[in-house]
This record gives C-alpha cells, structure tokens and sequence, in this order.
C-alpha cells in the first residue's frame, strides 16, 4: 500500500433520519440528575423525619404513661379523700345524734333517796343509732316507785323510755330499758 492513501466517504445522502435534536435538549440529562438528587435528598430527610417521629412518639407514650400514673395517684388519694370525708361526715352526723349523758347520770342519781344505793348504772350507745341509748340500772333496796321516779326524771330530760323491763332478785332490782332522744 501506498503512502498516499485516499478514503472517500461514499455515504449517500439518506432522506429518512429525523433532524438533529435541538439545543435546549441538554437540559434533559441535567433535570435527570437534578431529580435524580433532590429524590435522594428528600428520600434521606422523610427517613430522618420518621426516625425523628417514632422518637417523639415513644416520648409521649412515656409521657401519656406519667401522667396517667399521675392521675392514678390523684384518683386514689381523691377517693380516700372522699372516704375520710364520709367518714367524718358519718362521725359528724353520729356526735350530733348523740347526747350528753352525764345529765341523765346526775339526774337519776338525784331521783333515788339515800336508803337506795345504785350498785351499777351503764349506758351503750348504738353505733348505728346515735339517738338511742341502752341503760341498765342495778340497785338494792329500791322498788317500782323508785323506776317511776327515774323514768320521770328521764322523760324531763326528753328521754323516752321504751321497753323497760325489770327483775327482782331479793333486795336487788334489775333495770334495763331503751331510751330514745326525743326532739319534740
């Protein structure tokens, strides 16, 4: 072969290719990156955003956890509140449904002559029923003029007997009756 080598293009002209694309076409491959990026970007911030969320989300279930701890304790200390307050209330309706008994101790022991001694006077008091008060006398040488004076005594002190019963055992006389403040 020879130095001097010529090469003709024998390509002919060919009518069936489209034109070349324009220029602003080269923004194409540039926009395919840019969206490529900005995808990854916003891909990356929405991962950190949910991790950044399920971390608030645990804070406030451990929050929510506190404060329902908190209001169980508020709960619990409101109903015992509540309960000394009935407590209280019953203890306050009790004392107010309940009388002084020492008058009626001085008055019965007045209301006897001295030949009677009074060998043991008790009152009970009911705690369901304030009002109401148990009394037995125990007493020698005393006799049913001395009960009618004892219960008229009580009856001034606006106590009404109701079902009193008595025993006699030789000299000593057994007294047991209910009284009931009345507060006509």
């Amino acid at each position: 072969m020879s130095k001097n080598f010529l090469c003709h293009d024998f390509k002919s002209p060919r009518t069936d290719i489209s034109r070349r694309l324009p220029g602003t076409m080269k923004i194409v491959p540039i926009l395919f990156y840019g969206v490529l990026a900005m995808s990854a970007y916003f891909g990356i911030r929405d991962i950190t955003d949910l991790k950044s969320a399920d971390a608030e989300r645990l804070a406030s279930v451990a929050k929510k956890t506190e404060i329902e701890a908190a209001k169980t304790k508020l709960d619990l200390e409101r109903i015992q509140i509540e309960t000394e307050q009935f407590r209280g209330e019953g203890l306050a309706k009790w004392v107010e449904g309940t009388r002084s008994l020492q008058p009626a101790t001085v008055a019965i022991a007045r209301s006897v002559p001295p030949e009677v001694s009074i060998n043991e006077l008790f009152f009970e008091r009911s705690a369901d029923l304030p009002a109401q008060v148990s009394l037995t006398l125990r007493m020698t040488n005393g006799g049913p003029s001395d009960l009618a004076k004892i219960e008229d005594t009580l009856r001034r002190l606006r106590y009404r007997s109701h079902s009193p019963q008595q025993q006699r055992q030789g000299e000593l006389v057994e007294y047991h009756s209910m009284l009931v403040w009345q507060d006509q």
